[in-house]
């Protein structure tokens, strides 16, 4: 008989610590990361799942491209109209 394979999934989070290390830590729930954290002796100050981070780096990156792009044509067109 073949053993049952896994059906949890873990999930990769962004970690702060009250000590300040800033963990990238992967767990099958809230529960079990905290529980995980407690027994290495971290406390987190803020978790977040790495996916909703790097969505915030993307968009945040993304935005000063953007600006760039403004400032960079702002400054053209004002050299232009000189």
């Amino acid at each position: 008989m073949m053993p049952a394979e896994s059906t949890t999934t873990s999930t990769d989070y962004l970690v702060i610590t009250t000590c300040g290390r800033k963990l990238g830590w992967a767990a099958t729930g809230l529960d079990s990361l905290f529980r995980e954290l407690r027994d290495k002796g971290f406390t987190a100050t803020f978790v977040q799942p790495m996916s909703e981070y790097e969505a915030e780096i993307l968009a945040k990156e993304a935005q000063e491209d953007l600006m760039h792009e403004f400032r960079t044509e702002l400054e053209r067109e004002l050299k232009e109209s000189a």
